[in-house]
């Protein structure tokens, strides 16, 4: 096993995934820590990230016990960087950077704090990087989604979580947005636009860009190229009906028409009990339950985000749904 501290003769850049969605308690860590074992298992190094700083608990997750290095370490400047808190899980190529143990006041770093933390893990050799965001759209959580190559939302089909999902991807657009638009210059035109935002109709971000446009084609393209890079995965966990596998159809086709941007649909994750019987024994469900139905939408899902050439599972996972 090829240890992901260690410099390599040639350059690999790891493959940054965020994991979010705004509400808690929607599997989002069960998630994050299943794609993370799915492709470690396909011989990928992977590292996951506990950035859920008020709540970490990902060590639980993988079976380990009060982990003996954290990002407290870091923050405390104990450690001199990321690479010094890494830890090797019982799963062959992965390994985890914890966030236990962390302070109150670390729940929310500051700003210089953060983005150090973010440009060491750009800095860690692996093939996959999976960090795993707290609820809700504090600065935190967007500047983490944001910085990543991949963001990926996890929904439960519930009203209370598709509206927090929305909550949550309109802030992730707005804080991308104020950054593109400070990048481009055009402070001055957006601030006058909003001023008149009534008169002109401008009743979503699609109709923002639009009057952009009309105000200034070049920074209007540039901006809609740029915004258009913030292209989310999202994958609907707990599906319980058969009428829950068409939500993610939904947003998607809500997101296109209120942001224009794309939401790509990743897949369906079935409500299975053996979720709960594997957190309880404290051991993950793919290597629990390895042909729970679980793990096989799980494993559908990695395959949609990491295609292989050869799938060894094609049966129709929810005709009974």
């Amino acid at each position: 096993m090829t240890d992901p501290t260690r410099s390599e003769q040639h350059e690999h850049k790891a493959r940054i995934w965020a994991v979010g969605g705004g509400k808690g308690g929607v599997g989002k860590s069960v998630v994050t820590t299943s794609m993370a074992i799915a492709l470690a298992r396909r011989g990928e190094r992977c590292i996951l990230v506990d950035a859920d700083l008020g709540g970490a608990n990902l060590h639980t997750f993988v079976g380990m016990n009060n982990p003996e290095r954290t990002l407290t370490d870091l923050f405390r400047k104990d450690v001199a960087g990321l690479k010094d808190i890494l830890l090797s899980t019982r799963f062959p190529n992965l390994w985890l950077i914890s966030g236990a143990r962390a302070l109150l006041d670390m729940a929310n770093p500051a700003y210089q704090q953060k983005m150090k933390v973010i440009r060491q893990i750009f800095s860690l050799h692996a093939d996959h990087i999976f960090i795993d965001l707290g609820a809700g759209s504090s600065y935190n959580v967007l500047d983490f989604f944001l910085a990543a190559h991949e963001g990926v939302m996890v929904v439960v089909p519930t009203p209370t979580s598709v509206e927090n999902a929305y909550h949550f991807l309109k802030a992730v657009y707005y804080r991308r947005l104020k950054k593109v638009v400070r990048k481009l210059g055009a402070e001055k035109l957006v601030d006058n636009l909003l001023a008149e935002k009534v008169q002109r109709g401008i009743r979503s971000p699609r109709d923002l860009v639009r009057d952009i446009q009309s105000n200034s084609r070049e920074i209007g393209l540039a901006l809609a190229e740029q915004m258009a890079e913030l292209r989310p995965r999202l994958i609907i966990n707990q599906v319980k009906r058969g009428e829950d596998l068409t939500l993610g159809t939904k947003i998607s086709a809500a997101c296109r028409d209120f942001f224009a941007i794309d939401v790509d649909m990743a897949g369906n994750i079935r409500t299975d009990e053996r979720v709960l019987a594997s957190l309880k024994a404290r051991r993950p469900t793919l290597d629990m339950f390895p042909s729970s139905p679980f793990a096989d939408d799980l494993e559908r899902v990695v395959r949609t985000i990491c295609p292989v050439t050869e799938l060894t599972n094609g049966r129709d996972a929810y005709a009974e749904l």
